[in-house]
């Protein structure tokens, strides 16, 4: 080997390190998943809330209809002077028949807010499916990694992080270096164009 030619380091083969999202567009995609679950949770709680009153109006309306019924039969029973009493209950239970009617639609509408309900239902567990991947992909993510390594071990040199990464010095500055500008290590000065000192930014 000539004197004027540089060691050279001897090239390592290694697996071509993936193509790995930016943590930033991460946390924005995990921060729009949560905000997306909370908007769904919101629109859940008043259709909840209208079902039950729908469900209690029913109820209360059926009580009454039974009790008519009741009264209706007890009435046929006695002389033909209580016939008159007898067609005011039957007017108040076609005038009940009619509330009927009505709260069938009302009941055509619940059935459509539970079906709606159960969409939300789907979207919501489908989102919070969409979470845990995203939550899973980040803590995989190299420098994740790299921030916890740095975290364990207080301190460590470009190689030792390229070491641990399985991945060249030179992609494991990049990524230091990334993480440098966002603020959550540092490369310190001494011996910085080579196998710098890092550590996690305090």
């Amino acid at each position: 080997m000539s004197e004027d030619q540089p060691p050279q380091t001897p090239e390592v083969e290694m697996e071509e390190p993936k193509v790995e999202e930016d943590p930033a567009e991460l946390k924005q995609k995990i921060s729009e998943l949560e905000k997306n679950l909370a908007e769904k949770e919101s629109e859940i709680t008043p259709l909840t809330d209208k079902v039950k009153q729908l469900e209690t109006a029913a109820t209360e309306k059926d009580e009454n209809i039974s009790k008519l019924n009741d009264e209706i039969k007890d009435l046929k029973s006695v002389d033909a002077a209580n016939k008159e009493k007898i067609k005011d209950y039957e007017h108040r239970l076609s005038q009940n028949e009619l509330e009927i009617t009505r709260l069938e639609g009302s009941v055509e509408d619940l059935s459509i807010a539970k079906k709606k309900i159960e969409d939300l239902q789907k979207d919501y567990k489908k989102l919070e499916e969409e979470k845990r991947s995203f939550d899973k992909l980040s803590e995989s993510e190299p420098r994740h990694i790299i921030l916890k390594d740095l975290e364990e071990f207080g301190e460590m040199r470009i190689n030792q992080v390229a070491m641990k990464a399985g991945v060249a010095p030179a992609q494991a500055k990049k990524w230091l270096e990334e993480l440098e500008r966002a603020g959550l290590v540092e490369i310190h000065g001494e011996g910085r164009d080579s196998n710098p000192l890092v550590s996690k930014k305090k």
